[in-house]
Parts: C-alpha cells; sequence; structure tokens
C-alpha cells in the first residue's frame, strides 16, 4: 500500500522530539511512535508507523540494552523492528546494531547511520562535551578552574572538550593509548599519560573525563583515585568504570549516556536535519 507519511520517527529522547517538529516545519508528512504522545500523528503502534511511512528515523544511539530501541516511553523490541522492515524502508539512525545493519542487508533494505557521518559526529561531539562539563560542575562542590583534570581518550569527544576544559581554566591533561593520539595532545600544548598494559594512576586528579569505550578505570586503577575525585563518564554503555568497585570506595563516580539530547537536544535536532533532510526530499520525489 502506498505510505501515508515522508517518515516515521520511532522512539529516541528529546532530540527526536525536536526533531519531529523540525521536519514538520519544514513541510514533510511524519509519523511517530515511542515519543510524546503530544506529538502530532503520534502512532499507537510499531506495526502501522512502520507501515505507514517509508523513511525509519530511530534515535542516537539506536539501542542502549542492545534488546530495545532506546526511547523514554515503551519498550519497543529490536526483533518486532527488524520482523517489520520491508522493501519500501530506508532507515535512519545512530550506532546502529550489527544485527539490525544484517537485516537491512539481507532484506536489500538502504540504510544510513548518522554516527558514522563525520560532519554529524563532530558537531555531537559539541554537545557532549558541553553536557558533560555542565554534569562535572553539578556534580562536584569544587570549581573547575585550576583543577587538575583527566581526559581518558583523544577521539572527537576528547579534543572538544579537552579544549573547552582548558577555555575554562583547567589544568588539562590527556590519556591515551595510541601514540598519535598523544601526539596531537602534545602539539596541542597538552601534558600526556601514556595508557598501556598497566592502569594509570589517577591520585593527583580532581576530575577525570571518560571517553574511551571499554574498561580502562577498572579497581586498580580506582584504588589510586583521590576520594575527593568526580568521574564523569560518557563513553557507550557499559563505561568505562568499574562501577561496583567505584561503589565500594565511595568515589563520586557518573555515566552520563544521552547527553546531547539532555543539554541541547534542539541544536542537536537541527544537526540531524541538515544531513536527512537531502534524503527525505529525494525519497518524497520517487513516491
Amino acid at each position: 500500500m502506498p505510505c501515508k507519511y515522508d517518515a516515521s520517527i520511532i522512539g529516541g529522547d528529546s532530540r527526536q522530539v525536536c526533531l519531529a517538529s523540525i521536519l514538520i516545519e519544514s513541510g514533510f508528512k511524519i509519523t511517530t511512535f515511542g515519543l510524546s504522545p503530544d506529538i502530532l500523528n503520534n502512532g499507537d503502534s510499531l506495526q502501522k508507523v512502520m507501515e505507514y511511512g517509508k523513511t525509519l528515523i530511530t534515535p542516537i544511539p539506536f539501542s542502549k540494552d542492545k534488546v530495545n530501541i532506546n526511547n523514554i516511553y515503551d519498550n519497543i523490541s529490536i526483533k518486532d523492528f527488524i520482523l517489520n522492515l520491508d522493501l519500501q524502508h530506508y532507515l535512519i539512525g545512530g550506532n546502529i546494531p550489527k544485527e539490525v545493519a544484517q537485516a537491512c542487508i539481507d532484506k536489500n533494505i538502504s540504510y544510513f547511520d548518522i554516527m558514522e557521518d563525520k560532519n554529524i559526529s563532530t558537531l555531537n561531539a559539541i554537545a557532549t562535551a558541553e553536557g558533560a562539563i555542565a554534569e562535572a560542575i553539578f556534580k562536584s562542590n569544587i570549581n573547575l578552574h585550576q583543577s587538575k583534570t583527566l581526559i581518558l581518550g583523544y577521539g572527537k569527544c576528547g579534543k572538544v572538550l579537552s579544549s573547552k576544559l582548558r577555555a575554562l581554566g583547567a589544568k588539562v591533561t590527556v590519556g591515551a593509548r595510541k601514540e598519535y593520539d598523544l601526539t596531537q595532545a602534545y602539539t596541542n600544548c597538552f601534558d600526556c599519560l601514556k595508557l598501556g598494559k598497566n592502569e594509570p594512576t589517577i591520585h593527583e586528579f580532581n576530575f577525570i573525563f571518560n571517553t574511551i569505550p571499554s574498561l580502562i578505570l577498572n579497581e586498580k586503577a580506582l584504588m589510586t583515585a583521590s576520594k575527593d575525585v568526580t568521574i564523569i563518564d560518557i563513553a557507550s554503555a557499559p563505561g568505562g568504570v568499574d562501577y561496583e568497585c567505584a561503589k565500594k570506595l565511595n568515589l563520586n563516580t557518573h555515566l552520563c549516556l544521552g547527553i546531547p539530547g539532555k543539554f541541547a537536544p534542539k541544536s542537536s535536532a537541527e544537526f540531524i536535519a541538515k544531513a536527512i533532510i537531502p534524503i527525505l526530499k529525494e525519497r518524497s520525489e520517487l513516491n
């Protein structure tokens, strides 16, 4: 049957709520599922919104638990989503799981992972960095100014975060495993800490921001931490900290996920809209 909507937005956070408004204002016919019930054309079932929309817009990240699509209202099973995929669809999402990507390949469905777009991932790093700094300010009882601050990882988020923290007057050290990342940090005049087989010694730092999506702050590392440290972990779930150990040591440690949706949903939605509107226009013309 012909599609009733240009796109169906399935799940997500405040970014997708803002995105729905932007797309509707841009003249697209949009239906949603798993978002605020106040949104125009909010669907009553996953099956119907997937049937009515030929372009499917899913969250960033697509899933946090690898079982359900990331959203704030109802559980939306990834298995059910895959079952309802068909040839009419074009999938847009962020950090699309391998099983979903493979299902698209098997069903000859095109898909676009937003977080593989360098422009979007770099712009997303701005909101993530600003939000991480806000989390640190809210969750600590000392100033960032003149604090000894460690950034673990020097990818897109690490680079933006380190520069913004230095602008706030923090004394920034970058910890990384790759020599090239350390060289880049050094050329940008940051102190450097080589991460390798041995756990980093972190006793001198007031703040630690982790961007590495693997266990980096394990028990041995945490045992060296100051009791007054604030640790903000912005890596993908389950993060890079041994949280059970951190709890036993009574450390001020926080896994902060979905930061752009929490602190800058409108800006983040505008970045996404800029990337996907050409896709929606092209597909609308094909109808």
